[in-house]
């Protein structure tokens, strides 16, 4: 197997960011009709998105954006967004 290329490496497949850009802004406007209180970030694989995010719900105002840095599955990241109650 070849190595990616610098110009890859933190890339999400195409597609990828505008559904995750829609999900953040359906939780955010769930949270202003107060259904979603946060947002957990659901990892793609066995391991956690990121040791650091691992059972964090975060702020709907400070979500971190993905791929994570250190994601062990850049650029093909499939983690997404959960929002919690």
């Amino acid at each position: 197997m070849s190595k990616l290329g610098p110009e890859y490496v933190g890339k999400l497949p195409p597609g990828r960011k505008d559904d995750l850009e829609r999900a953040l802004k359906d939780y955010r406007l769930a949270a202003v009709g107060g259904i979603v209180k946060g947002i957990e970030i659901l990892g793609c694989s066995d391991r956690a998105a990121s040791c650091e995010q691992d059972g964090v719900v975060n702020r709907i105002d400070s979500v971190p954006s993905l791929p994570l840095s250190g994601c062990v599955r850049s650029p093909c990241c499939g983690c997404s967004y959960v929002g919690k109650t």
